[in-house]
């Protein structure tokens, strides 16, 4: 076993994967550990000062309680973006982390959201270069709702739109990609992304929509979004109800 590493990654799924890959890329001390190693983590503690948690939010204050009397003397770090803990670090990665890695130097391009009134990320991991924020402790969870709301609830809603064209009408996902690629294309670099009857407040359009996702459990999603873009109340769903 190496000694006298600085950091210690604790945790095997896609985000320390993909950590561990990063320091490895930036020849980082890291020791890695997770519970189906064959070494116990009490043997492991002494060797590091920096003590790295890439686990689920619901496990991290578990961690830190259980494993308390060997803590003492480590900085904690953690990567949610939505948990503060008094005494302890956090440096969440805005970024999304799929199953397989990315290129060693898009990495380096991740920003990282750290807590105003806390160490820097700079102060945290020397030796990266990272894009680097803070933000109050306090703010975390709106934060974390709308950085959870752009990626997961479009790559549900991507996702749930490809199976019905394939499986509905047959239509084969290559088809489907350049749209998307668009899609992403036009967020990424135009002032005015946005298309559709929404835009052209073509109402004709959204009835006929909503009638044909009458059975659909995305109707309440379709709604949902109409009511936000065109700054209504639940109200509207009157005159739709009466329209359809």
């Amino acid at each position: 076993m190496q000694k006298n590493q600085k950091y210690l990654l604790i945790g095997n799924g896609r985000l320390a994967s993909h950590l561990a890959f990063y320091f490895d890329y930036k020849n980082m001390e890291c020791l890695k550990w997770n519970r189906s190693a064959n070494i116990s983590l009490i043997s492991i503690l002494p060797e590091t000062e920096k003590i790295l948690l890439a686990i689920s939010d619901d496990a991290i204050e578990k961690f830190i309680t259980t494993n308390s009397k060997n803590l003492m003397d480590k900085t904690i770090i953690h990567f949610s973006g939505n948990l503060s803990l008094n005494g302890i670090e956090s440096a969440h990665p805005l970024m999304t982390f799929g199953d397989t890695l990315y290129p060693e130097e898009f990495y380096e391009t991740i920003p990282f959201i750290t807590e105003k009134g806390k160490s820097t990320f700079k102060e945290l991991f020397p030796e990266l270069s990272n894009p680097n924020y803070q933000i109050n402790s306090t703010d975390k969870p709106l934060y974390h709702a709308w950085c959870s709301m752009a990626g997961n609830f479009t790559t549900i809603l991507w996702k749930s739109f490809e199976n019905r064209l394939t499986e509905n009408f047959n239509i084969p996902k290559e088809v489907i990609l350049p749209y998307l690629n668009k899609i992403t294309e036009n967020i990424i670099h135009s002032k005015n992304p946005l298309t559709g009857p929404f835009v052209r407040k073509d109402f004709e359009t959204i009835k006929k929509h909503r009638e044909a996702l009458r059975d659909d459990s995305f109707l309440n999603i379709y709604d949902e979004f109409f009511n936000c873009y065109f700054n209504k109340k639940k109200k509207d769903e009157a005159y739709f109800e009466d329209s359809c």
